[in-house]
């Protein structure tokens, strides 16, 4: 089995996503993909991407040492930088013996050193003149003021298409919709949205506050991609209640108010694939083309919808219940158990 393989294996079976990883590890959810795929062509130089690799076999708990050997099977040395190691270690070896002193030539230099050593005594040791004594005062110490502790907001972000990619100043922030997504409160921040097909966003954002933005993604022929602020946009005036008159009264009353009788909400159309989780559970949900719809660990209790034809991977299948076109709500499999079925 490949390092890529078993770093999967061990992720899915813990029930964790690459965004969770990516926090803990502090790695980029980009490169952790790729080694989870074993696509070197996506990982920085091999010195990096070999020390990732070890951080995040360390982190899943998986013995890093065999998926090393995988790895430097796969992405050898190049033959310059070996040489390079072994011409140094030679170079090394040589100077150690050209250090080798015969006795006579060891006697002299200890001789050197006695001499040296007592002209060393003899100056330093020699009387002086008394230094004047010298009066100080010390300055009170004022302690450093202690720097004020980071403030966090909440970050979500929504897109035209879903499914987009987030990455705020490089950081992954996994793929829309994101929602409360705790981050750091600054003033300019790189925000970058993603999607294959369609031109990407890449725009400076203030996080002084909590922000609630939605990006609308289109493709390059039909005019630029924009950012919205949803928080920014106006609210519907509510509709004044209707009045009606009731005959015998006085033109005063004639005028009562008729209270406002709550409308019959219009009942909605139900998506065919209704997603409930009664237990968190790490779940990626992809559509017919493989295109990833959400993936993450949402709270007990949330339920998500879907059209039919998307494919469910569920690391604890007995918290995560499917129910399609209104019909019950079935578990995907047992509980603690990896599951992947489509509907």
């Amino acid at each position: 089995m490949s390092f890529g393989s078993t770093l999967k294996l061990a992720r899915e079976a813990q029930g964790l996503s690459t965004q969770e990883l990516s926090l803990k590890t502090k790695i980029r959810g980009d490169y952790l993909r790729a080694l989870e795929d074993g696509n070197t062509a996506l990982l920085p130089e091999r010195t990096f991407a070999r020390s990732y690799l070890q951080r995040y076999a360390r982190e899943l708990g998986v013995d890093p040492a065999p998926l090393l050997t995988d790895f430097d099977r796969l992405l050898p040395a190049s033959p310059e930088v070996a040489q390079s190691m072994q011409s140094q270690a030679v170079r090394n070896q040589a100077g150690r013996r050209s250090l080798g002193l015969g006795p006579a030539a060891l006697a002299g230099l200890a001789s050197a050193a006695v001499i040296l050593g007592a002209g060393g005594y003899y100056l330093f040791n020699r009387p002086t003149a008394a230094p004047a004594p010298t009066v100080v005062v010390a300055k009170p110490q004022v302690p450093a003021p202690s720097p004020a502790p980071a403030r966090t907001v909440r970050l979500s972000i929504s897109s035209v298409p879903p499914g987009a990619k987030v990455f705020l100043d490089n950081r992954d922030l996994g793929v829309t919709p994101v929602k409360s997504f705790p981050v750091d409160a600054r003033q300019n921040a790189v925000l970058r949205v993603e999607y294959g097909g369609r031109q990407n966003i890449n725009q400076t954002i203030s996080l002084q506050t909590g922000r609630n933005l939605r990006a609308r993604l289109l493709p390059t022929s039909q005019g630029n991609s924009s950012l919205t602020d949803l928080a920014a946009l106006p609210q519907a005036a509510p509709k004044p209640a209707a009045s009606v008159s009731t005959p015998g009264k006085s033109a005063q009353n004639s005028q009562a108010t008729k209270p406002a009788t709550p409308s019959a909400a219009k009942p909605t159309t139900a998506a065919a694939v209704q997603v409930t989780f009664t237990a968190p559970s790490w779940t990626r949900i992809t559509d017919k083309t493989g295109r990833v719809l959400f993936e993450g660990t949402p709270a007990a209790g949330t339920t998500k919808a879907f059209p039919v034809g998307v494919t469910i991977r569920a690391g604890n299948a007995g918290a995560v219940s499917v129910s399609v076109n209104g019909g019950a709500a079935l578990a995907m499999g047992g509980s603690g158990r990896v599951v992947t079925r489509s509907f």
